[in-house]
């Protein structure tokens, strides 16, 4: 009987330090300390140009000629070291930066700064 109970408490104690996790569950939402609009200009702009036309010189493409859907997988691209392998493209600078962005507080939800590039910066789109 008693190594029932110390099994159960093992258990237990087990299931209740799971549940005291900081990192977020596949079923919450990652919080950012700035809005898509703050990261860009604080950090992105220098590079990217202030309204994504790239540059040349800094050997940053332009953000501006792509829709959501292709820089969403860019951004997860650069953010996650590259894995996604999604636009065929050289990240391992942006890969580095983004790394020392992130330690600062510039970090950021591809989606939503996809989404916000697409709709302030995007050639295609009728204004």
């Amino acid at each position: 009987m008693k190594k029932r109970n110390i099994i159960f408490i093992a258990v237990s104690g087990i299931f209740m330090l799971a549940g005291c996790s900081s990192t977020p569950s596949a079923g919450e939402a990652k919080t950012y300390s700035k809005t898509p609009a703050e990261v860009y200009q604080a950090s992105c702009k220098k590079c990217h140009g202030e309204h994504g036309e790239g540059n040349p010189k800094k050997k940053a493409p332009a953000l501006n000629d792509r829709q959501a859907g292709e820089l969403e997988l860019d951004l997860y691209d650069v953010k996650n070291g590259g894995t996604n392998q999604s636009s065929g493209t050289e990240h391992e600078v942006m890969e580095h930066n983004m790394q020392k962005l992130i330690a600062k507080g510039y970090d950021y939800d591809p989606k939503a700064m996809a989404e916000y590039i697409e709709k302030n910066f995007y050639k295609g789109l009728k204004k």
